[in-house]
């Protein structure tokens, strides 16, 4: 019995330890620059021409994005879509914490021609 709870108690550090902490708003604007561009555009707009040939969301429409709830773009965000071949999967990336973070700091506030990109001397 002492053995088997001296074994979970070195584990749960373990465990612990092997989560990513959490991202910070300017490091998930960065990620989004380094890994959405491509398909929803400096912007979020999907006005690019990869955006527009994939049918990219465009996270500046409030309308449209109205209709899609945190939960299903989190969801989106962490699995892909299509097998990763319209959308790749980022769950090796991002937690459900940060895709959570990401949606609610920085697509929902997306705007029209204002890049997303870390804001210049912000840190952690």
């Amino acid at each position: 019995m002492r053995v088997g709870v001296m074994i979970l108690a070195l584990l749960i550090p373990i465990g612990l330890a092997a989560q990513a902490p959490m991202k910070s708003v300017d490091e998930l604007r960065a990620f989004f620059a380094e890994n959405c561009v491509k398909c929803h555009g400096p912007d979020g707009s999907a006005h690019s021409a990869e955006g527009k040939k994939l049918g990219g969301f465009d996270f500046t429409d409030a309308k449209k994005a109205a209709k899609e709830t945190d939960a299903d773009m989190i969801k989106t965000i962490r699995k892909g879509i299509f097998f990763g071949l319209v959308m790749p999967s980022f769950k090796a990336k991002l937690t459900e914490d940060d895709a959570a973070l990401l949606v609610k700091e920085v697509l929902r506030k997306a705007e029209k021609g204002k890049a997303i990109a870390p804001k210049a001397g912000t840190g952690r």
